[in-house]
């Protein structure tokens, strides 16, 4: 993977500045990941994804007033969450720590985590034993579930940065792995041009499930009854896989316009690399048809 030093030039070409908005004090305060596409990402000032346009959706519907405000990272939504700054979590899985301050809608989207390495520095994943004694890193303030957390914390070498740093050190051979989710790892991957230069091991290391997340004492939580009746609707009439859906293929449009922008001073990309784009494009988008949520929490098939 290549051209890391030009992540934030980059990024303010696809998706803008990050500014810290104010809120209305009649509003509620919603924030999420700014850097999780397709779900939720920063683009122009505000953030999209499947996940806003659920908010959007639900808190139009039931005629709830409220403000987006934009965090540096995924770290600084959670902590302003604990501090009561921000009343509503676009996305998040759910663990023990999250729910001692968070109160979770019912699930509306599963998603595999993956292990990436290198190409080349494959091993064989036949357990999570196989990363036990090996270099691992993952983006700051991610949880992976109740479960996989515990045993990263028991058994694993596992150092958390922020995203951009941690594909770095992949790419340095200072880790042996990375820990991310499949939608995350493969824009990224792509959004620096290193989509051909890394391998997602099989099988995923776990599913999670993504949840709206809010603030237990915020006076939004009184309504979330209300959001949940609403979200089982859209996930029962094809709203939820739809919008992801939409949202995939806008991802792969930034990522067209990006790699046009970056080839006007070089070569242009080789017809290997554009076949590879193509397969792995086909095979995530198969991966979101094929991996939707019930509304009991389960992984289902759509094929």
């Amino acid at each position: 993977m290549r051209h890391f030093t030009t992540l934030a030039v980059i990024t303010l070409f696809l998706f803008g500045f990050t500014p810290i908005s104010s809120a209305d004090q009649d509003s509620f305060v919603v924030s999420g990941n700014p850097n999780a596409p397709p779900v939720v990402w920063e683009q122009y000032k505000n953030l999209v994804g499947l996940g806003p346009d659920l908010v959007a959706t639900i808190l139009g519907e039931l005629g709830i007033s409220y403000t987006v405000r934009l965090a540096n990272n995924w770290e600084d939504v959670q902590k302003k969450a604990r501090q009561g700054k921000i009343d509503l979590i676009i996305s998040a899985y759910k663990n023990k720590e999250r729910e001692e301050y968070l109160s979770f809608s019912i699930p509306y989207l599963a998603q595999p985590v993956v292990i990436v390495v290198e190409k080349g520095k494959e091993f064989d994943f036949s357990s999570w034993d196989a990363l036990k004694g090996k270099k691992g890193v993952t983006n700051a303030g991610e949880s992976y579930g109740q479960e996989f957390d515990e045993f990263i914390e028991k058994h694993l070498t596992v150092n958390y940065y922020q995203f951009e740093r941690a594909l770095q050190l992949l790419n340095r051979a200072e880790a042996d792995y990375l820990i991310a989710d499949l939608y995350t790892a493969l824009i990224y991957a792509r959004l620096l041009e290193g989509e051909d230069r890394i391998t997602i091991l099989d099988p995923p290391v776990t599913v999670q499930n993504f949840h709206l997340a809010v603030r237990s004492d915020s006076g939004l939580a009184s309504h979330l009854p209300e959001i949940n009746a609403r979200l089982e609707e859209l996930i029962k009439n094809g709203m939820v896989s739809k919008t992801l859906l939409k949202h995939f293929d806008k991802w792969k449009e930034l990522s067209e316009r990006r790699a046009d922008y970056l080839a006007k001073g070089k070569a242009a990309r080789s017809q290997e690399q554009q076949t590879y784009l193509k397969e792995q494009d086909e095979m995530a988008r198969q991966r979101i048809i094929g991996i939707m949520v019930d509304t009991q929490g389960a992984p289902v098939s759509t094929q």
